[in-house]
């Protein structure tokens, strides 16, 4: 199946919360929501308020986040826009400390898990798995002016093709060129994450900020860009297995909307 949502569209629906140490957040859903089938996709864009935390944790799925707004900490690595940061299934990462601008960054999960399992108590809850975080900084465009007069396209590889299906690119087209994205197959589903310019798919147009996510046995995507050009993200996930279940059920860590 192939799930997109534009920007525009969801964000008449975003709320503020708080987490459980009394930070507020901001939070738009794209794809999901807390009580989500695990085995569908979830995408997310939080807006961490300034100076809040976010304690060490792990997901029992694999999971993206890119920064794109703001800064902070992750953990001893400073990340500011537009950072791609990815961690395997059980794999421990944080804290997350939001600088004073606060930080904004898109959590993407091919399976959906609207909780967290936080340090130390839920260490009890980590299986054996390859604990692996990956963290990279990407040089987007700081707008779609330079896209305008492109008349190529660029594809940067940021994590190489690997065995087990994990990869990760940047795509540049300039305006109105087609593009036939990576075959879903070799990994286990994909992200666009438009970063500047005009997703367009299916007669509909996704401008900067809006998600795409494409589920094998779908074929590579067709795309064209806008009449500014296009930049987007393409963020693929290992090879997983539907039907897997975790032990306990991550706890959520955000209390209800407060807005």
């Amino acid at each position: 199946m192939i799930f997109a949502k534009s920007f525009a569209t969801v964000r008449p629906d975003r709320f503020v919360g708080k987490l459980f140490n009394g930070h507020t957040y901001a939070r738009t859903d794209y794809l999901g929501d807390d009580t989500s089938h695990r085995d569908t996709p979830q995408a997310l864009l939080v807006e961490q308020s300034a100076n809040s935390v976010i304690p060490p944790h792990f997901h029992g799925i694999n999971q993206y986040q890119v920064v794109v707004k703001g800064g902070g900490m992750l953990g001893k690595h400073r990340v500011a826009p537009v950072c791609i940061h990815y961690a395997n299934a059980y794999t421990g990462y944080g804290p997350l400390n939001a600088e004073d601008e606060g930080i904004y960054y898109f959590t993407l999960r091919a399976q959906s898990e609207p909780g967290a399992f936080f340090f130390p108590e839920g260490r009890k809850f980590q299986q054996p798995n390859e604990r692996r975080n990956l963290t990279a900084d990407v040089a987007i465009l700081p707008d779609d002016s330079a896209l305008k007069s492109m008349d190529a396209i660029e594809q940067e590889v940021v994590f190489p093709l690997e065995d087990e299906g994990l990869a990760a690119w940047n795509l540049r087209m300039g305006p109105n060129m087609e593009f036939t994205g990576p075959d879903p197959a070799t990994g286990g589903g994909q992200y666009y994450v438009v970063m500047n310019g005009d997703l367009i798919h299916d007669g509909e147009t996704y401008e900067k900020w809006s998600c795409v996510f494409v589920e094998p046995p779908e074929e590579g995507l067709d795309i064209q860009a806008g009449p500014a050009g296009l930049e987007v993200l393409i963020l693929q996930y290992p090879f997983w297995e539907k039907g897997t279940t975790l032990v306990s059920d991550a706890p959520l860590y955000a209390e209800d909307r407060v807005d």
